[in-house]
């Protein structure tokens, strides 16, 4: 083995434990905003949609997907069970479940850098890479999961706020304008 790839093989770990630590602080209490939340659900309907017309033809991918799509689906509601919500003066606020988003955003994150270690290996040796990443069944699973996920859990964050009425902010006599 030579140098660049034991330098690359200490690094990764590193970049994953940095990629960790910056979820956990991510994934803490959020101003719930809906704009953010049809924004994330949009983007996970579309890349779901954009994954499945390029592996269409490809039925074992596209069941993978699909698969991928109900895990992440059921993952996402158990995670709004254990999310907790608030209804403040301030504005409404959700703390994720920490666990569950975690899983599913580094088990996706790990399948991109094991495909860029993958291309960095193939490049290295002179051999071509296979060009249908997304053909490859764990690929459309780990897709499918997180677009499941996100989605979900965004539709679930925009039917709790629809149900949710403002808490009038207390009245300060000191604040006159």
């Amino acid at each position: 083995m030579e140098m660049t790839t034991l330098v690359l093989l200490l690094l990764v770990p590193l970049a994953v434990w940095r990629i960790y630590s910056r979820l956990k602080v991510v994934l803490g209490r959020t101003k719930s905003e809906l704009w953010r939340h049809y924004a994330t659900l949009a983007v996970m309907v579309v890349m779901v949609l954009a994954v499945a017309v390029q592996i269409l033809g490809n039925w074992v991918a596209l069941a993978a997907l699909l698969a991928g799509v109900v895990v992440g689906a059921l993952l996402g509601q158990r995670s709004m069970k254990l999310s907790r919500l608030e209804n403040r003066p301030d504005g409404f606020f959700y703390t994720q479940n920490r666990k569950l988003g975690l899983l599913v955003i580094m088990l996706f994150i790990s399948r991109l850098i094991y495909r860029l270690f993958e291309a960095y290996l193939h490049m290295h040796n002179g051999l071509p890479l296979d060009p249908d990443f997304l053909g490859n069944p764990i690929s459309s699973w780990l897709f499918g999961l997180l677009g499941g996920f996100y989605g979900v859990y965004s539709w679930l964050l925009i039917q709790w706020r629809r149900t949710q009425k403002p808490v009038p902010r207390p009245i300060d006599i000191f604040d006159i304008k």
